[in-house]
Order: structure tokens, then C-alpha cells, then sequence
């Protein structure tokens, strides 16, 4: 794992958290905290739950017990998500370049900032004016990306959203991601069934598995 530097500010947390689905309980007497410039990880099998955790904290679903405490002074714009199926993330009918327009405008971003991104994340600029279903799954995948940052997330789930990706591509996005966690202090909540990769990039490592959630 990453070497350890002194913790920023807690972005987010949650004590004693238990979600249920009828009788099966999909994690009980859960802990996490994440803080400014933190990548912790979650690993585990399918169905253990942990969607449903990063889910919870972004206030997207309700645990059963426990509770969750954010960052006061963010507002839940700040709290952003990276899907693991990218094609989420845009009107499949609208090219690039006109959802990342709209989104600039709604939030009063400058499209130069898009510009500095596309260039950072080696995106071509004739990719903006195709559908989302006419570039590649990595491609994709890093406007996905493009769009969450450019709300200036104080708080990133990303949630398996590298599974689906070719190894290049894999590493272009992690690759990145941890640059702006260095450059910006983001919080990034990482889902993964790929220990591998979270043992790589995480400053935390938590395993989930069966009903209880154990730190690594």
C-alpha cells in the first residue's frame, strides 16, 4: 500500500453500520472514515455489500443501524460517484461535448477547465462531438471521470470503476486519479474485487466478506 502521510481532514465517516435485505445481513457494526487526500479501499466478493457502503455514505441509501457523518461545509454537489458502467454518466443520444457544455453552464465552470482536463486524461478533442456509445470503454470511462472532477469533488465512490477496462486503460484512470488525490486532497472511496490494484493505490485497505466488515 501507499505510504502513509498524516491524514487531512475527515471527509466523511460512519460508525456502527448494518444493512439488511430481508434475513441476510450484508454487514453489521461497520467503521470507516475517509480523509482529505485518502484512497481507502473496500475489497470482497460479489453481494457482500460493498456498493452498499459507499452508497450510504453518499447518503443514496439508508443503513438499518448505525450513522453517517459528512463534512458540514460541503455541499452534496461535492459528493461525487464513478460508475463502474460508464455509459451512466451520459444521455446516450447527446455527443460529449454538448453534456459536458450543459454541465459547465448549470455550474458555472469555464469550458477551458474541461479543455486542461480532456488534455490531462489524453482525451482527443474530435471524441467530444461523438455519442457516448461511439468511443471505447476507456475512453468513456476517463469523461466519466472528466465530469465528476469537474464539480471539484471533495469526496470521490468509485465504485469498480475499473473492472470493465483493458489494462491500459485501467491504468490511465488510476493513474490519474491518484495524481489529483496528491494535487487536490479529494477523499476516494475505491470498490474493487482486484486486491491487487487496491494494495497498490490505497493509503487503507478494508475486506469485506460475509456479515461483518474486518480492517486490513
Amino acid at each position: 500500500m501507499k505510504p502513509v502521510r498524516p491524514p487531512g481532514k475527515t471527509v466523511v465517516a460512519a460508525r456502527g453500520l448494518e444493512k439488511r435485505y430481508g434475513d441476510r445481513v450484508l454487514f453489521s457494526e461497520f467503521d470507516i472514515e475517509i480523509a482529505a487526500g485518502e484512497i481507502v479501499s473496500i475489497v470482497g466478493p460479489s453481494g457482500c455489500g460493498k456498493t452498499t457502503i459507499g452508497n450510504i455514505l453518499l447518503g443514496l441509501t439508508k443503513p438499518d443501524e448505525g450513522s453517517v457523518s459528512r463534512d458540514a461545509e460541503l455541499s452534496p454537489l461535492r459528493l461525487q460517484r464513478l460508475y463502474q458502467d460508464p455509459p451512466v454518466a451520459f444521455a446516450p443520444h447527446q455527443t460529449i461535448r454538448k453534456g459536458l457544455k450543459d454541465l459547465a453552464h448549470l455550474h458555472g465552470k469555464d469550458w477551458t477547465e474541461i479543455e486542461a482536463l480532456c488534455g490531462r486524461l489524453r482525451l482527443q478533442d474530435a471524441l467530444l462531438d461523438r455519442l457516448p456509445g461511439q468511443v471505447s470503454g476507456g475512453e468513456l470511462q476517463r469523461f466519466a471521470l472528466l465530469r465528476a472532477l469537474l464539480l471539484d469533488p471533495a469526496f470521490l465512490f468509485a465504485d469498480e470503476a475499473t473492472s470493465r477496462l483493458d489494462p491500459v486503460s485501467q491504468q490511465d484512470v488510476i493513474t490519474f486519479l491518484q495524481e489529483i488525490v496528491e494535487e487536490t486532497g479529494l477523499a476516494v472511496l475505491l470498490v474493487t474485487h482486484d486486491r491487487d490494484l487496491a494494495e497498490k493505490v490505497s493509503t487503507r485497505l478494508i475486506e469485506l466478506g460475509g456479515a461483518h466488515g474486518q480492517s486490513a
